[in-house]
C-alpha cells in the first residue's frame, strides 16, 4: 500500500524514481534474494569481512579513548554486541536459508533484537537498545558503504531523502545524481530549498517523517508543486503523477522558448530580471534562461563546498573573476560571506542557543576581519574583469557600511603599494532582511549606494518564525501585510533617495508577489536561474498601473489571505493556467 505526505514544497517539479537515504537512523535496506549457491557464499564472506571491519574500527575507537572509563565501557559493549554468537549465527542462517544478501539478513536480525529490547520492563536495559542500533548501522554502512560514498559513485540518480541535509552537503550534489529531495526537517527557504531551485531539482519539506516510512530502492514520487511525497505509489497514482511531470515540463517548455525576449510588462515598463547563484559556473547558464546579470551571489558556498581552501583568496578570485568576465557588461551583485545561522565551518566555531539571532553575516565578517579581508582583496582583483557591486548581509546600522567602506579604501591602497592589479571599489550595497534596518533605511541609505531585499530573512524575522523549522514553517508568508507594507516602506524611501532597490528571495519569483513588487517600483528580481522564463512570462501580462493600485490596495487589507485574493482575481486569466492552477490554486482553497 502507498504511504502518502504532505509537506512544504520546496522546488517546484514532478520527479519519480528509486529513494536514496541519507543520515537517516533507523535500519532499513532493501532484501536483494540471492539466485546460486555462489552467491550465498560471496554473501557470507561479505558478512565476515564486514564484522572483522567492525570490529576493528571500535577496537581503534576503544585505543583512542582509553583515558576515558566509561567510553572504553561502552565500546566493550558494542563488541560484545558485534561479537554475539547468536546474532552471527541468526544472519548466517538468514543469508543461507532465505537466500537473501548479508546486509538485508543483518537488518532483519537486529530488526528483532530491537523489538525484544523495546519489550523490556527495565527502563535501563530498554535503553541499550542504542547500542544494539548504533552496531547495527557500523555494520551495514559497512557492508553498503558508507552513504556519502555509495551517493558520490550512484550510476542512477536517485530521490535523496534524509531527516535534514547540511548546506554543505547540499552543495556537493551533483543534478547528475538527483531527481528529487525530501525532508523531515527544513523550509520553504532553508538552504536545501534555495539549492534544489537553483539545480532545477523538485523538492520537498517539512515532511515529518518521510524518513521514517522510506525504503532504499523503493519508488517515491515528489511533487514540488503541491508539496506532496508517494512512498511505493500504486497504479493510478503512478499514471496520474507522470501525466502532471508531462504537463508541467510541457509548460515550462514552452515559457522557455521566451526567453530571449526582454523582461518587460504588458504596458513595455522595463524590468530588470536577474540571477541568483550559489556557484562560479552558474553564470554560463544566465544568458541561455534569459536573465540579466546576477543580483545574488551566494558567496559563502565557495567555502561550504572547498573547506580546505575557503580562506584561499586566489579561490574567491577565480570564482569572481569568472563570473564577472561571463556577464560582463552586466552587473553582477556578489554578497559577502553570509555564514551563521545553519552555515557554520569547523574554522568558525560557535554554539548558540538561537543562531538566527546571533552571529552571522557582517557581523562575523567584521568580527574576523583577516578571514574578510581575503574575501575583499578577492573581490577588488576580480572588479577590473566587469560590472562589480558588493552586497553587505544583515545590516542593521549605518556604522557597519562605514566600517566596510573603510576597509575597502585600505585594502585597495595595500593592493597598489603591493603592485597588484585592481579594478576600482564598486558599489556598495546592502540587504534589508530586519525591521530594524527597515525602521533605520533612512538612516543607511545615506552611506548606501544601493539596496536589496532579503524577502527570506525579512519575513523570518518580522514574523518570528524559524524558516526552517517543520512545526512554524506553514506560519511562513511573505504575503503577510506586516512584511508587505515594509517593503512598501523601504522602496518608497529608495524611490525618495534616488537609489536603486532589487529583490532576492522566494518572493520574488511567487507569481502572487510579483504585480505587488513591480507596482511598489522595484527595479529589479533576482530569482532562481530555472526560473528566470517563469517570472519573465508573468511579468509580461502584468499592466503597471494594475500592479501599482495592487499594491495600494494591499496596505489597505488585513491578512494574507486578503492579499493573495486581490492579487489572485487580478491575475487568473492572465497567467498560464499550470502556473496558478498548479502551484497557487490549493493554497488559495486552503485558505493558507
Amino acid at each position: 500500500m502507498s504511504i502518502r505526505l504532505s509537506g512544504t514544497p520546496a522546488s517546484p517539479g514532478v520527479s519519480i524514481g528509486p529513494a536514496f537515504l541519507l543520515n537517516v537512523e533507523e535500519i532499513r535496506v532493501k532484501k536483494r534474494a540471492l539466485r546460486t549457491p555462489e552467491e550465498v557464499e560471496i554473501e557470507l564472506e561479505r558478512f565476515s569481512d564486514a564484522l572483522v571491519k567492525t570490529r576493528g574500527e571500535l577496537e581503534s575507537i576503544s585505543d583512542k579513548i582509553s583515558d576515558v572509563i566509561e567510553g572504553q565501557q561502552l565500546m566493550e559493549v558494542h563488541i560484545l554486541l558485534l561479537n554475539d554468537p547468536s546474532m552471527i549465527a541468526d544472519a548466517q542462517n538468514r543469508i543461507r536459508n532465505e537466500q537473501v544478501c548479508a546486509e538485508y539478513a543483518v537488518s532483519r536480525v537486529l530488526y528483532e533484537v530491537l523489538e525484544r529490547f523495546n519489550s523490556i520492563a527495565d527502563p535501563y536495559l530498554r535503553s541499550r537498545a542504542v547500542d544494539v542500533r548504533d552496531v547495527g548501522r557500523r555494520l551495514i554502512a559497512n557492508l553498503l558503504g558508507t552513504e556519502r560514498e555509495a551517493l558520490v559513485s550512484l550510476r542512477n540518480p536517485v530521490i535523496l531523502i534524509s531527516s535534514d541535509l547540511d548546506p554543505s552537503q547540499t552543495a556537493g550534489l551533483s543534478r547528475k545524481q538527483l531527481l528529487g529531495i525530501a525532508t523531515d526537517l527544513g523550509g520553504s527557504t532553508s538552504h536545501t530549498a534555495i539549492l534544489a531551485r537553483s539545480m532545477g531539482i523538485p523538492a520537498v519539506v517539512a515532511l515529518k517523517d518521510v524518513a521514517e516510512y522510506a525504503v532504499p530502492g523503493q519508488t517515491v514520487i515528489i511533487d514540488g508543486i503541491h508539496g506532496n511525497v508517494i512512498i511505493d505509489p500504486d497504479e493510478d497514482e503512478f499514471q496520474y503523477y507522470s501525466e502532471l511531470k508531462k504537463r508541467y515540463y510541457s509548460a515550462e517548455a514552452e515559457i522557455a522558448l521566451n526567453a530571449d525576449n526582454p523582461a518587460e510588462t504588458a504596458d513595455g515598463t522595463p524590468i530588470e530580471l536577474s540571477a541568483n547563484i550559489e556557484f562560479s559556473q552558474e553564470a554560463d547558464q544566465v544568458s541561455r534562461f534569459g536573465g540579466y546579470g546576477i543580483g545574488l551571489f551566494r558567496t559563502e558556498f565557495i567555502r561550504l563546498l572547498s573547506p580546505e581552501v575557503q580562506d584561499d583568496e586566489d579561490v574567491h578570485y577565480r570564482a569572481y573573476r569568472h563570473v564577472l568576465e561571463t556577464l560582463n557588461p552586466q552587473p553582477v551583485i556578489i554578497r559577502t560571506l553570509d555564514l551563521g545561522g545553519d552555515k557554520f565551518l569547523d574554522s568558525i566555531p560557535t554554539v548558540e542557543k538561537n543562531p538566527f539571532l546571533g552571529w552571522r553575516g557582517i557581523r562575523i565578517c567584521l568580527d574576523r576581519p583577516e578571514k574578510f579581508t581575503n574575501q575583499l582583496r578577492a573581490l577588488l582583483r576580480a572588479a577590473k574583469y566587469g560590472n562589480a557591486r558588493i552586497m553587505l548581509p544583515m545590516i542593521t546600522g549605518y556604522d557597519q557600511v562605514i566600517e566596510v567602506r573603510s576597509m575597502l579604501r585600505s585594502i585597495a591602497a595595500e593592493l597598489d603599494r603591493e603592485g597588484v592589479p585592481r579594478g576600482d571599489i564598486p558599489p556598495l550595497g546592502i540587504m534589508i532582511e530586519t525591521p530594524a534596518a527597515v525602521l533605520g533605511i533612512d538612516l543607511l541609505l545615506p552611506h548606501s549606494d544601493f539596496v536589496s531585499i532579503g524577502s527570506n530573512d525579512l519575513t523570518q524575522y518580522t514574523l518570528a518564525v524559524d524558516r526552517g523549522s517543520p512545526y512554524v514553517s506553514k506560519l511562513f508568508d511573505s504575503l503577510h501585510p506586516a512584511v508587505v507594507r515594509q517593503i512598501s516602506i523601504v522602496a518608497r524611501k529608495c524611490r525618495e533617495a534616488e537609489k536603486w532597490i532589487g529583490i532576492c528571495g522566494l518572493m520574488a519569483s511567487d507569481p502572487l508577489a510579483i504585480p505587488l513588487l513591480l507596482g511598489f517600483g522595484l527595479n529589479e528580481l533576482s530569482v532562481p536561474i530555472t526560473l528566470i522564463p517563469d517570472v519573465k512570462e508573468i511579468i509580461s501580462v502584468i499592466n503597471m498601473t494594475d500592479a501599482q493600485s495592487l499594491a495600494e490596495k494591499s496596505l489597505t487589507l488585513k491578512s494574507s489571505d486578503e492579499i493573495r485574493k486581490s492579487v489572485l482575481d487580478y491575475v487568473e486569466s492572465k497567467y498560464p493556467d499550470i502556473i496558478l492552477d498548479e502551484i497557487h490554486r490549493d493554497k488559495i482553497d486552503r485558505g493558507n
